[in-house]
């Protein structure tokens, strides 16, 4: 499974912003490398970028801006699409 699916998977929960689905991310694969929070981002500007995820609003806290991305229907087809795909086995 990629990464951009897993995350397509948690954002199939609810909004969420990147801190977020970084800690959900490493909390559901224990045994998956912990994501750098570069990679976290960079996946999500190309899965916006192609249309499979969308801002949902942009908070500014006490601290850096935070932006909250939510799953469209494209999203959501992508991610039946690539759960209905079987990956070949690959050495570990």
């Amino acid at each position: 499974m990629s990464v951009g699916h897993a995350l397509l998977g948690i954002l199939a929960r609810g909004p969420a912003h990147g801190y977020d689905l970084k800690r959900e991310h490493d909390a559901r694969f224990p045994g998956a490398k912990p994501l750098a929070f570069g990679q976290v981002y960079a996946t999500l500007a190309r899965l916006e970028r192609d249309g499979h995820v969308e801002v949902a609003k942009t908070a500014q806290g006490g601290g850096p801006e935070r932006t909250v991305y939510a799953l469209p229907h494209g999203g959501r087809k992508t991610l039946e699409g690539g759960l209905e795909q079987v990956e070949p086995a690959v050495p570990y």
